[in-house]
């Protein structure tokens, strides 16, 4: 909700059908959420009341020289420092990366496996999913050793299960029905 609106207010200063833009911004919302989530004691630096906005600032100004971050993202940044919300800048990435997506047309797969996928099957499998879909993904992997085999997708709110376990489980439906 909250994290929405912040990245909302950000994709439209930055262009919300402009695929490139969003892009470059997401992938350094995305660096700085990922020291946050790395370091939480960064965020609680910045969400304090008790630290000097001065403080803050010098930080800021050193995260955003070190990190080659932009003006508009540095000036964000401010914004989110200012209202003691930097704790939430990791929702507030995954929220502008799927406002990026949609302007780029991407579409977010996440994909179940027992063991993961090597390199090449990775590639293969992104290809196959990039052919079924005529568009481009965002692919996610969660493994779940439980499925023994195969793979479940889910592509938006469709799933395709090719689970060795949904498998098994429906052979045995099979066979009781028979008996």
């Amino acid at each position: 909700m909250m994290a929405g609106r912040y990245a909302r207010a950000l994709a439209e200063i930055a262009g919300e059908n402009d695929a490139a833009a969003l892009g470059a911004i997401a992938t350094q919302l995305d660096l700085v959420a990922g020291m946050v989530t790395g370091e939480p004691a960064l965020a609680k630096f910045f969400d304090s009341p008790t630290a000097r906005a001065a403080d803050k600032e010098t930080a800021l100004s050193t995260l955003v020289t070190h990190a080659g971050l932009s003006d508009l993202v540095r000036r964000f940044l401010a914004v989110v420092i200012d209202k003691r919300r930097m704790s939430a800048l990791p929702a507030i990435a995954v929220a502008f990366t799927a406002l990026h997506d949609r302007a780029a047309g991407i579409v977010p797969v996440e994909a179940t496996v027992a063991v993961g996928m090597d390199k090449s099957e990775e590639v293969r499998f992104r290809a196959a999913l990039e052919t079924m879909t005529g568009r481009k993904v965002r692919l996610s992997f969660t493994i779940d050793p439980e499925i023994v085999g195969g793979v479940r997708t889910r592509i938006g709110s469709r799933v395709y299960d090719g689970t060795v376990k949904s498998h098994l489980r429906a052979l045995h439906r099979r066979l009781a029905e028979a008996h």
